[in-house]
Parts: C-alpha cells; structure tokens; sequence
C-alpha cells in the first residue's frame, strides 16, 4: 500500500486567458484517453451542480460552458486530483467508475469544508482516469456565491485535505502502525496530524522515487487541458486534410507503407508541432531527457551517448508521427459515417486540439515511464564496472516505437 496524493490549484480569474483554460481543463478530464466512461455517454463526467444525488452528465460541454460563465463572473474553479498506486485503489476495491463516484462523494466534504465552502454553495464535477500506475479522479469544484478579486489559496489547505483524507481512508492502517510502534492510540478520534506524518513518512521511504514520480504525474495532470492558440489549431487542421487528400484511398494508413510524399508530410506536420506547440516540445523534451538519464547510468562516453540522445529524439517523433496518423484515420472514418462529413467541417479544431492533447498524453507517459525505470535501476548501476553497465544497457534497451 502507498499513500495518498492529494493536489489542488486554480487559475487567477481576473487573468485573460482563464475562463477559457478552465473550459479546456474539463474537456480534458472528460475526454482524454483512459477516462472512465459514463454508462451512456462518450465522455466520463459526473458530478453535482445542486444538492440532491450525484449526476453522470449527458453532455460534458454544457458542465464546461458552465464553468466558462462562471470563471467569467470571477468564480474561482478549483482544480483538485486525488490518486493512488493501482494496488492501494484495488484494496480500497476502487475497481470502476461507480466505486470511485462514492468514494468522491464520501470525501467532497473535506474538501470543500477546508476551502471554506458551505454545502448549500457546492457545485462539482469529477471525472476519473483509470492509469494503471496512478488511477486518479479529477474533480473541479467550486463556491457558486464567492466571487474573488484576487483569491489565493494557503498551501496548508491542500496539506489539511490530504491529511483529513488520509485519516478517514485509512484509519486501520494507522492504528496498526501506531500498535507496533506500541503507542497508545485507541480509536480514530486520537490519530493526529503527527502521526498522519510519520505514516506517510515510513510509507514514503519505502518507495521515494515513486513517491517524487506521482507527485510530478499529477502536477502535470493540473496543468493539461490548456488553452492551444486558434491559429496554430487551425493550421495543424489545415495539413491534417491535406496529408488526408495525399494518402491512397486502398491499405492501412501506416507510416511504413505510405508513399514518399506521404512521409515527408507527416514528418512536416511533427516539426510543426515542436515549434509551434510549446507543450509538446515540453514533452518532448522531458522524453528524451528521462531515457538519457537512464543511459547515463550505464556509460560515460560522450560520443555513445550523444548517438543515444539522438536516437531518443526520433524515437519520440515516431510517437507524433503516430498521433497524426491516428488523426488522419479518424478523419478517415468519419467521412465514411451519414453525418460524418457534417462533423468534421464544424469540428475541425477540436479534432486538431485532441491530437495535441493526446500527443502530449503518450509522450509523458512515455517519459514517466522511463524515470520510473531510472528509479529502479540507479541502484543496480552503482555496483558495476563502466563495460558491465553499458552491456546490461543494451541487453534490456527499450527497441522503440515502431510505425
């Protein structure tokens, strides 16, 4: 069992840019690759918008026009994640959508009571990505009476929350821990924030790697669902159909099997992505970064490694590559669908912002995935010799991402 992670933000209201961040922020959550669905819906959104019983939202884009309005209003939207390892959410049975919505509603309270939130003013909406190594529940919330000219939230809020959350999750686990620490602890009522700290503290150490990796995961996960400029999602829509208009009608849109002209499209269409989307470049960046610090620790000759970083480099425009094409077939589909057509004129820019959005989701996978392996492994380098370790890294070397 690991423990629990709890991180919450908002964007300044009064910023230009904001109610429409918070717009893309409950698209993402409701949408992005792995989110649990709704029983009849295509997205994953659920929540509360009065009080009475929890909702799983028809349509998440009218929860986001909502949220638009009221981030317009100087509403401040606060944007919390709470996450497990998958093997603490197994044993505390949060197996589907449906369990974790009670967990939510079990905890929402917390939360809002320590921002200050009566329950009456409560409005929330959750959505809840099933990462097999973090599952975790977004959940956007917010005061529907508070409007704040410059709000600002003590980090010892978020701190409380965790805290409160932990104690009521697993006040079992702490009273056994208190027991063979042999202290004098009865019930719940007597856990306190003291021992709370030294749970996770025992907790942590076990694990410290995995621990620094979460925390980075889910700050990360805050900040998705950004903004992306008009212009850039309407050029990126623009080559989209035109490496549609390129590709032969016959065969599997594969990018080993594209025509030559085909090709040199696509790899255009990645080099405008790293120029013209900072965010991915950022992942792009942290990818490539993760797995040369992880050859690093198996070889000190810059010439190799310089060869190594390279090789990383294309590794991760192939994921790109990849993404695109995985556009250009959607793109593919829909024409062939009776309302299709109609579809893709209307939403040309949102299908562009989702491959971005999915783009950067592969790539900081990717790269979590690659520190996580850097966790693991620094320990094993520091005993060999230089050859030893740059033999055992080529033996067990990811082979890539393969079109």
């Amino acid at each position: 069992m690991s423990i629990l992670f709890y991180k919450q933000r908002h964007r300044n209201p009064n910023f230009k840019d904001t109610a429409g961040a918070n717009y893309a922020h409950i698209r993402y959550i409701a949408t992005r690759p792995r989110v649990m669905k709704n029983e009849a819906g295509s997205h994953g959104l659920f929540g509360k918008l009065e009080p009475g019983t929890l909702t799983e939202f028809e349509d998440w884009k009218e929860v986001a026009k909502k949220v638009y309005a009221n981030s317009k209003k100087g509403i401040v939207m606060y944007r919390s994640v709470v996450s497990f390892t998958e093997e603490t959410a197994k044993e505390l049975l949060l197996k589907d959508q449906k369990s974790w919505q009670r967990y939510v509603e079990n905890h929402i309270m917390t939360i809002a009571e320590k921002n200050g939130i009566k329950r009456e003013h409560l409005q929330w909406a959750a959505s809840v990505h099933g990462e097999k190594s973090h599952p975790h529940v977004h959940i956007v919330f917010w005061d529907n009476t508070v409007c704040a000219k410059n709000p600002f939230t003590s980090p010892k809020i978020p701190d409380a929350i965790r805290k409160q959350m932990i104690k009521d999750t697993f006040s079992e686990k702490i009273l056994a821990f208190a027991k063979q620490k042999d202290e004098a602890i009865k019930n719940m009522r007597q856990i306190t924030n003291e021992l709370v700290a030294e749970f996770e503290n025992d907790l942590r150490c076990r694990n410290p790697g995995r621990y620094k990796m979460a925390g980075k995961v889910l700050e990360d996960e805050l900040e998705m669902g950004i903004s992306f400029d008009t212009k850039v999602l309407e050029q990126l829509a623009d080559k989209l159909f035109a490496l549609r208009d390129l590709i032969p009608e016959q065969g599997r849109i594969a990018y080993q099997l594209l025509p030559q002209d085909c090709k040199e499209m696509t790899d255009q269409l990645v080099e405008f992505l790293l120029s013209e989307v900072p965010e991915i470049r950022k992942c792009f960046d942290c990818y490539v970064d993760a797995k040369y610090k992880l050859s690093e620790l198996y070889a000190t000759d810059n010439k190799w490694l310089k060869s190594q970083k390279e090789k990383y480099g294309k590794e991760a425009k192939k994921i790109l590559a990849n993404r695109i094409l995985s556009g250009v077939k959607t793109i593919c589909r829909l024409e062939k669908e009776e309302k299709g057509a109609a579809y893709l004129a209307k939403h040309r820019e949102y299908l562009a912002s989702r491959i971005i959005m999915e783009a950067m989701d592969m790539l900081a996978q990717a790269a979590s995935e690659q520190e996580e392996a850097f966790n693991r492994q620094q320990n094993i380098a520091g005993e060999l010799s230089k050859e030893a370790k740059k033999e055992l890294f080529i033996k067990n070397q990811d082979k890539g991402y393969e079109h």
